[in-house]
């Protein structure tokens, strides 16, 4: 493989931003040096990584929500273990290059958004038959690239295994998280389960003739009871990152012949993989131990998604995470008794508004009634809710 360089600085330079003038070669193992451009401007620059790259001791979890424009257009990958199936079994290997497929770049710049990401096989969270998803540190701005210092965080990196079927559900997980709208991933006002949210009308501006001057104050409630919010139903989305060549070509590949994905498990033990980042939301539930009410909870994160206009398609408890909570305090002050719950494994997801291409609004309307319908009977039957004898162990 042609050695990449990038030109891109990383250095602990609060004024670095993520369209740098300095090439960056990596060595797994110390720590990354930037030689100066033939044309350099910036010189002396200092290391932003400590010894090693690929560690996540100490490192805090990404867990802010990220505009899509926020978002790197370009990942320079270092890929201790070969994850990708693109380094080379070397001791020495060069950094990759990965472009954001989704959310979907709408306007190109001449100095795109670059982020730097480290994966090693000891970071491995779970591994299923499908893919597997590895915790990263992530080197990134994650903001205005202007003044903003670079951050160092982990995130969960999710890849296919290696089967067509695998890397076909990965991309449509991908678009899924692309589709779903912000309240999927930030706290968000209740929806009724038979309508939408109710319009509230605002309190006049003017006080009707006649009153008495200070009406507006003496009519505001003095102590208005605190609004309910919902959590997250998703983990938040940071991007899905195809490989690409040194100019910049697509390494993705597809079997032509495979349409029908469900029935195919073609072995591609040679495609270079994708990366999905997201937020690292914890572990899978354990639903033969859990109370009854935490699985409640775990269901009405699916019901909530059906309200949004979405199914899930594969809504087993395996697809449920859990982690210390609640999310609005402090890391330190969480706890697991109060935990907080995510679905995951969106690979099967139909939208009611979203029809495939040559797909007609009715077909998407009855494709997202089918998930849903699915997704009850799975959920309803595997974590034991909504039965007679459901909450014996509450």
């Amino acid at each position: 493989m042609p050695a990449l360089t990038c030109r891109v600085a990383l250095g602990d330079d609060p004024s670095s931003s993520d369209s740098g003038n300095e090439t960056v070669t990596a060595n797994p193992g110390r720590a990354t040096h930037a030689r100066a451009n033939p044309k350099g401007e910036r010189k002396g620059k200092k290391p932003f990584l400590g010894t090693n790259l690929f560690s996540t001791e100490g490192l805090p979890k990404l867990e802010d929500f990220v505009d899509m424009d926020d978002l790197p257009e370009l990942l320079i990958v270092y890929d201790k273990s070969n994850i990708t199936n693109r380094a080379p079994h070397s001791p020495m290997r060069e950094p990759l290059l990965f472009r954001r497929a989704y959310p979907k770049i709408l306007h190109k710049s001449t100095s795109p958004r670059r982020g730097f990401l480290f994966l090693d096989d000891a970071n491995t969270i779970a591994s299923g038959r499908r893919s597997a998803v590895h915790r990263a540190p992530l080197v990134a701005t994650l903001g205005e690239a202007n003044g903003q210092q670079r951050k160092r965080v982990t995130v969960a990196v999710k890849t296919a295994n290696a089967d067509c079927r695998s890397h076909h559900l990965l991309r449509e997980e991908a678009k899924g998280y692309a589709a779903f709208p912000r309240e999927f991933f930030t706290p968000s006002k209740p929806i009724p389960a038979d309508g939408p949210l109710p319009v509230r009308s605002s309190p006049p501006a003017m006080r009707p003739r006649g009153m008495f001057p200070g009406w507006g104050v003496a009519m505001r409630p003095k102590s208005p009871a605190p609004e309910r919010v919902d959590p997250p139903i998703a983990p938040r989305f940071y991007g899905f990152y195809v490989p690409v060549n040194p100019d910049g070509k697509s390494l993705v590949r597809c079997h032509s012949s495979c349409k029908d994905f469900a029935n195919s498990d073609c072995p591609v033990p040679n495609w270079a993989k994708s990366l999905l980042l997201m937020e690292d939301c914890g572990e899978p539930i354990d639903s033969l131990s859990m109370p009854y009410k935490h699985r409640d909870e775990c269901f009405e994160l699916v019901q909530r998604m059906h309200r949004q206009g979405f199914s899930h398609g594969h809504a087993h408890p395996r697809n449920m995470l859990v982690q210390p909570g609640p999310l609005s305090v402090p890391p330190a002050l969480r706890s697991m008794a109060t935990p907080s719950f995510r679905l995951v494994s969106f690979g099967r997801w139909r939208g009611l508004s979203l029809p495939l291409p040559m797909e007609s609004a009715l077909g998407a309307k009855r494709a997202f009634e089918k998930g849903r319908e699915r997704d009850v009977c799975l959920a309803m039957d595997e974590l034991r809710v909504g039965h007679s004898d459901s909450s014996d162990d509450d």
